[in-house]
């Protein structure tokens, strides 16, 4: 797990983006961010939010962007609300939080580990602030030791690829 925690934050901060080839902007009507992911993986965006898997037959990885009802001036609240979206896992393990900013988005990283009917799950719960919106925006990423293994390096590159518009 720390070696999958260096290697997000790694990531986040340099982001090559050999992995990220499509850029996508959320929200989808009035866009706060963007994020790039694999040209390959499969995108269903709408306005409950984004999700993404490597393909169609493929949910080893799970991204998700949703917006959060916790107000930018409620971090607390946020991360509650984060762990919250988590609740069908079992056994849950979080790290130490990570803060930060990258390209105008403040960021706190949030990696866990749990446990769900499938097995063990890595999960990385990234809450997003856009100064001058109004809400925190959470980006989940959850994958089997499969899906890490296969896809981390794109994972890594996608976190490290957000921006905001």
């Amino acid at each position: 797990m720390k070696t999958s925690l260096i290697l997000c934050l790694a990531t986040l901060i340099s982001a090559p983006l050999a992995f990220a080839d499509k850029s996508v902007d959320y929200p989808k009507g009035a866009p706060l961010l963007s994020i790039s992911l694999p040209d390959t993986w499969v995108v269903d965006i709408d306005d409950d939010g984004l999700m993404a898997t490597p393909t169609k037959d493929d949910d080893s990885v799970i991204v998700e962007l949703v917006d959060l009802e916790a107000t930018l001036d409620s971090f607390d609240a946020a991360v509650k609300e984060a762990k919250e979206t988590m609740s069908e896992f079992k056994n849950m393990k979080y790290d130490e939080m990570e803060k930060g900013e990258k390209d105008g988005l403040g960021i706190a990283i949030l990696n866990a580990t749990g446990e769900d009917e499938h097995g063990k799950a890595f999960i990385n719960l990234v809450l997003l602030a856009k100064p001058g919106a109004k809400n925190f925006i959470l980006l989940s990423c959850i994958s089997s030791k499969e899906g890490s293994d296969k896809h981390g390096a794109a994972i890594g590159a996608l976190i490290g690829s957000l921006k905001a518009k």
